[in-house]
C-alpha cells in the first residue's frame, strides 16, 4: 500500500473526528454523545478494514445485502415495536443505524473503487487498484463523508 494513500486516510480520519469535536463540543445535544459518535464511527472503519483484510470481496456483498435486510427490515419492525411498547431503545436504534449506513457504504465504495471508473484515484496515488489499496480510499471517503455530515449537522442544529 503507498504510503501516501495510507496517510491521506489517516489524516482525514482524524480531521473528521477534529471537526466534529470543535463543531459540536459545547453544543447541548451532541456534546454528552460525540465520544459516542467518535466511538461508532472508528469501530466501523476498524471493523470494515478487518472484514476487508480477511474476508473475499465477493463475500462483502453477501455481507451489504444482510445489511440491507437487517436495516431496511428488521429495524422497521424493532421501532414499531418499541413505540408500542414503549421501550427506550432509541439509543441502540440509532446507533445501529449509524454502523449500519457507513459499513453499507464503505462497502458500496469499495465496489465503486474497484471497477474500471475509478482509475483515475489510483493513478493520483500511483497505487495499483487492489484490495489492499482499495481499504484506506474507503476510510478516507467515508472519513469525507463524516467531514461532510458535520457540517450539515451544525447548520440542522444553529438554523434558528
Amino acid at each position: 500500500m503507498p504510503k501516501k494513500l495510507a496517510l491521506f486516510a489517516f489524516a482525514f480520519y482524524g480531521l473528521a473526528l477534529v471537526l466534529w469535536q470543535l463543531l459540536f463540543n459545547s453544543h447541548p445535544v451532541l456534546s454528552s454523545i460525540l465520544w459516542e459518535i467518535h466511538t461508532v464511527f472508528t469501530s466501523v472503519i476498524v471493523f470494515y478494514i478487518a472484514v476487508n483484510s480477511f474476508v473475499a470481496e465477493k463475500v462483502l456483498d453477501v455481507i451489504k445485502i444482510l445489511f440491507r435486510i437487517l436495516f431496511k427490515v428488521w429495524f422497521v419492525i424493532f421501532i414499531a415495536f418499541s413505540l408500542k411498547k414503549s421501550f427506550d431503545i432509541k439509543g441502540f436504534l440509532l446507533t445501529a443505524t449509524f454502523v449500519f449506513g457507513y459499513l453499507e457504504g464503505m462497502i458500496d465504495l469499495n465496489s465503486w473503487f474497484s471497477n474500471q471508473d475509478s482509475h483515475f484515484i489510483f493513478r493520483y496515488f500511483k497505487a495499483e487498484n487492489k484490495s489492499q489499496n482499495r481499504i484506506p480510499l474507503c476510510v478516507l471517503s467515508i472519513s469525507l463523508i463524516h467531514i461532510f455530515s458535520a457540517f450539515i449537522a451544525f447548520v440542522f442544529f444553529y438554523i434558528k
